[in-house]
Parts: structure tokens; sequence; C-alpha cells
């Protein structure tokens, strides 16, 4: 009976498992003939925001009644502002630092934001250009720089006229004229002129030189004895000296009048030979050098002069008179002869630039007499070929890659200028570390620096008395390097879940206690704010913020990937604004791009992209794959099917269902 039973049940349970082998045969079927769905991608927007990086640590709340107040920088102590028994609240300055390093850092840094806003300024401004419609006069002037190239490639093929001709053998008579020589046959005829100006000018200039020689000998009385008798014993009479260097001068200048002299005799007015018009005006810029300062002396000597009965006031000032009009008149003369000097060389240059101007004119005339240039009409075609592309890409407008890249461009710019104000503010922070203040209201126990002294972090410039509280925290020695005085915490308690205590960095262990091989640092954090539930013992668990980036381009850890020392996202072409809301993504057949990145400093949520993505980019965070989901449904069905309880020889019906 028994055994009888058993078959029964034997025999069932083979019905029963064909059964769910043909259920699981069709399942398998139907997921295997289903169509492929599309893949679907979860997007996320990438924003601008603030950046908040931080470290948390834990341990017990502090009645410590004193603490030593630290710099959070190295340098010397320029100002102390408190002394011995002073109450000082949270927040009030006890020491500065000298800061002119930081005070340069931020004027730096301040500069760079400056030139970083200017740029992005820039920038936009082009990319604005670059949008705006095509402006009618550039439209214009496009369209006739078209038809004018045009015209002289139709003018070029056309060939010279008569006229042309005539206007080129006309030009070159012109140019030839103003290269004829003069009679002599070898001086150029627009030196010739040049020269024979020169000869009067210096005839003039002898003259005037001559008549101030005599002025000046009527007075002194070297040559002419008898001349200056009525006032010989009055020269001078106030300063001996004056009269003595105007007479030394007397036989310098006197030369020099003579050598020109005879230099400008022996000129002819017209066609002398060039050698001797130069050595002549070298003559004459000679006798005006010494000439003035020979006439100054001897007017210095007539104010050293004083009247008499004999001498009246009136003849003097006659004589003064006399020598101050002749040093303007040589002063004069000495310009009019600067100006013939010049002439002389631009007469030289001139004519160098006619016989350059004769030879083009040649060359022009013989290239119009021998017809159009193959060459030229190619040169010409190009020019109109260029102008109607211009045209064309005016009317066009702005090509859509020269757009791109001007947004990229911005982009970059603006990713410049937050770095720049990050710097900024790092540099601002940096330089209110010079500025150490009293983390906590209490009592100046003691100063234990004087003014010059050099301090660091580890130095102890005050002891500063307090009933306030004190968490003191542990952090590992990775942590605790991030970690500086000032820094802002946030403190929660497990005894009063519902309270949260903003506070400051006081004070970071320098050295740390090594526990199991376990390096760890105290952190002392003075509450903001005092609470009467919290008790001296109690647990306290702490945030200490490092770092803060603001205005920086955020994107989430899920969508950044790291491939070897490069870091990539992954974006999807086409997707719109909505798709980075939806939680079930958007499907797509097109794969998403890969796109480098240069990423910043990331937090648990989100990376810092510093380059590489524009604000409000999407990037796939998620890839939900339908198909990949099935197979696997798929698989794990026949794995179930051909494991079915109280069936002996599971592994050869396996084999069989495999194999039907």
């Amino acid at each position: 009976m028994i055994q009888h039973v058993k078959r029964i049940v034997k025999k069932k349970s083979v019905i029963i498992a064909a059964s769910l082998v043909a259920v699981t045969g069709t399942a398998y079927e139907f997921n295997a003939n289903k169509p492929a769905e599309p893949v679907r991608y979860v997007l996320a927007a990438v924003t601008r925001g603030t950046l908040v990086m931080s470290v948390t640590g834990s341990g017990q709340v502090s009645g410590l009644n004193q603490i030593d107040v630290k710099p959070g920088v190295s340098g010397a102590v320029t100002k102390i502002l408190v002394k011995p028994g002073e109450e000082v609240k949270a927040g009030a300055p006890l020491f500065e630092i000298e800061r002119k390093t930081a005070q340069k850092s931020v004027r730096d840094a301040t500069q760079s934001v400056q030139d970083a806003k200017l740029s992005v300024q820039s920038a936009e401004l082009s990319l604005l250009k670059l949008k705006q419609p095509v402006d009618p006069v550039a439209l214009v002037q496009a369209r006739n720089s078209v038809n004018k190239a045009k015209r002289d490639l139709a003018a070029l093929k056309e060939g010279p006229d008569a006229l042309d001709v005539k206007q080129a053998e006309a030009e070159l008579a012109l140019q030839t004229e103003n290269v004829k020589l003069s009679d002599d046959g070898t001086t150029p005829q627009v030196v010739r002129d040049a020269y024979d100006d020169a000869v009067s000018t210096v005839k003039a200039t002898a003259q005037t030189l001559q008549q101030a020689l005599y002025d000046a000998d009527v007075i002194l009385g070297i040559d002419n004895p008898n001349l200056n008798d009525a006032y010989e014993k009055l020269l001078a009479i106030r300063d001996s000296n004056k009269l003595f260097e105007a007479t030394n001068a007397y036989y310098g200048a006197k030369q020099s009048v003579s050598t020109l002299k005879e230099n400008a005799d022996a000129l002819k007015s017209t066609g002398e030979d060039a050698v001797n018009v130069q050595a002549a005006l070298a003559a004459a810029e000679t006798a005006l050098g010494l000439m003035d300062p020979f006439l100054q002396k001897v007017h210095d000597a007539l104010m050293a002069t004083i009247s008499s009965a004999s001498f009246s006031q009136s003849s003097l000032d006659g004589l003064r008179n006399t020598i101050q009009s002749d040093r303007t008149s040589v002063s004069s003369k000495m310009s009019t002869l600067t100006s013939q000097i010049q002439a002389i060389d631009q007469a030289k240059s001139s004519y160098e630039s006619a016989r350059l101007n004769v030879d083009k004119s040649r060359l022009a005339l013989e290239k119009l007499k021998r017809g159009t240039d193959a060459k030229d009409i190619a040169s010409a075609q190009e020019h109109v070929a260029e102008a109607e592309a211009a045209l064309a890409k005016l009317q066009k407008g702005a090509d859509s890659i020269d757009v791109a890249m001007s947004e990229n461009t911005l982009a970059q710019r603006r990713s410049s200028l937050a770095a720049a104000q990050n710097k900024l503010a790092d540099a601002n922070e940096t330089l209110g570390d010079y500025t150490v203040r009293a983390p906590f209201d209490g009592v100046v126990a003691k100063v234990s620096v004087h003014e010059s002294d050099q301090a660091s972090p580890s130095t102890a410039l005050a002891t500063l008395l307090t009933k306030a509280k004190i968490a003191q925290i542990s952090l590992n020695e990775v942590d605790v390097a991030k970690v500086r005085a000032d820094q802002k915490a946030t403190l929660t308690f497990d005894a009063v879940p519902d309270l949260t205590i903003a506070g400051a960095v006081i004070e970071v262990d320098s050295i740390g206690t090594v526990t199991q091989g376990v390096v760890s640092y105290n952190v002392r954090i003075a509450f903001v704010t005092q609470d009467e539930r919290i008790k001296t013992g109690m647990s306290v668990s702490a945030s200490v913020v490092t770092d803060v980036r603001t205005d920086a381009l955020l994107a989430p850890n899920a969508a950044v990937k790291r491939e070897g020392n490069t870091v990539v996202v992954q974006t999807l072409a086409g997707a719109g604004a909505s798709a980075a809301a939806s939680a079930e993504g958007i499907a797509s057949d097109t794969p998403p791009e890969t796109k480098t990145v240069q990423a910043g400093l990331s937090n648990e949520q989100v990376t810092e992209i510093v380059s590489g993505l524009n604000d409000g980019e999407r990037v796939v965070t998620r890839t939900i794959d339908p198909n990949a989901t099935a197979a696997a449904a798929s698989s794990a069905g026949q794995s179930s099917a051909l494991r079915i309880p109280g069936l002996s020889g599971g592994g050869t019906g396996a084999s069989g269902f495999r194999a039907r």
C-alpha cells in the first residue's frame, strides 16, 4: 500500500514538473521574442551653487576655564591690543601679526578678479555681436566691394586704352623733369637750387656777424681803442672778471668771422661748386656758435658797468640794447642756416625719390603697352572670389560653430572669474587670520609676548579665562591637516537631539596621541551661544567647515567617473530641460557622449567642475537597460525550473530540457 502511494506521488510530481517546464519554456520563449526596449538615461542638471567641504568628529563637552590663544599664521607680532586683566568679548581683536605679504596677495587677487571681469565682459560683447543681425551698412559695403572687384577685372580684361597710355607717358615726363641735372651736368637741378639759396644765406650771415663784432669792439675798444674812451674806465667796474672774459672771447669770435668772410666772399651767387658751399656753411655754423656766447659775455660786462656824469645811463642802456639786438640777429641767422642745411638734405633725398619714381613710371608705361598680364587677371579673379565669399558669409550671418566657440570662450572666462573670486575670498580669509581675535567672552589672564616677537601657530600669545563651555573632539591625521583656528563648526548633541549650536575652532593640538597605531589630534571648539541644557561631559558631534566654493559649477557625484587619471561625464544629445527632473529617465537609441572634464573639490553629494561643462548642461547619473533586466529574469526562470524539489535525477531531467 505504501509503495502504491509513493508511485502515485512520484507520478504526480513528474506531471507537475513537466507542467512547470512547459510554463517556464513558454515564458522564456515569450521573453526571447519580446521586442527590445530602448535604454533609458536618468539625467541631472549641472548648476552653479556653493560647495561646502567639512570634516566631522566626536568628543565631549569640556568645562575648561582657561585656554591659550594662538595665532593661525606665522610672523612678527606688530600690535598688542589687550593687557592682563582686561575683559574681552568674543571676536574682539587681541593681537595683529605682520601682514604685508597677505595684503599684497589680496591686492593681486583683487586685480585678478577685475581683469577676469573685463575678460568676461569682452567675451559677452563678442558673443552678442556675433548673434546680432547683419548690419545693413556692412552689407552695402560688401556688395560695393564685389562690384568694384568685378569692374577692375573687366577693365583688366579689356586692356589699356589710348588715354591710359597718354597719362602714363605724361607721368613719366613729369618724373623725368624732376631728375634733370643743372647746367654743370653733374648736380641735380633741385639740389643746385638749394645750394644757390645757401650761398645767399652764408653771405647774409657773414654781414650780420661782422656788424655784431664791430658793435662789440665799440664797447671793448680792442681793435679800435679810441671808440670807448668816454666810458672805458667804467666798463665792468663792478666785476672786472666780466671784462676779462669778454676780451678773451673776442679773439676767437673775430677769427671765426674772418674765416667766414673769406669763404663767403669767394662764393659765386649761382653755380658755385657744392664743396665750396658746404665749407662756407660749416664756417658759418662755427662763427655763429662762437658769436652768441661772446655777445653774452659783452652784455654781462655792460651789466657790471656804471654810469657817470660823462657817461649817462641812457648811453649805457643804448649799448646794452645794441648788444641784445645783435644777439637776436645771431640767433635768427642760426635758425635760417639750420633750415638751409636741412633744405639741402631734403633736396638730395627728393632727388633720390624722384629717380625711383622715374623707374616706376617707366616700368608702368612699359607694362601698359605690353597689355594685360595673365597673372594680373588671375589676381583680379581671386579678389572677386574673396569679395563674393565675404559677402556670402555676411549674408549668411553667424556660423553655428563660431557661436559655439564664442559661447565656450565665455564659459571658460566665467569659470576663470569664479576661480579668481575664490582666490580673492581665500586671500581675504587668510588676511583675516593675521588678526588674532578672542574665541569667546572672557578675561585676559596673561599676555605672553611683546611687539616684534616672532609667533607661530604653536605660540601661546595670551591666556584667556572663561566660563563658556568648549567642545573637544578627536580627528585623525588626515582630517586634522585641513583644520585651523577660526574655522566655523556646527555642534550637535546626543542628549538634546533637536539642538544645533554654531561654534568656532579655537585650538588644534600640534602633537598627536598614538593609540594602537592610530594617530589622533584633539580639536577644541568654542560655543558661539550657550545653552543651559548642555552639561560638562556630554557627548558632542562636530562638523568643521574646511573650505567653501561660491558660485561653483556643480555636478552630482553619480555623474562623475574616473578613467585612470582622466575624469569624465556623459551627456545626452537633445535632452530637454524637463529630462533632468525625470526619475524614470529619458529613452534614447543614441548612446550618450563622453566628455573629459577638469574636476575640483568634492563632498559626499557633488563635485566641482572647473572646465569642460557649461551651466545648465544635463549629465547622465544612471543608465536603465530594460533588456538587461529581462534577460536576467529569463535566466533566473530557467534556473528555478531545473531545480524542482522532490525530483530525483534532476541533472538528467535538466539536460533533457536543454536538449529539447
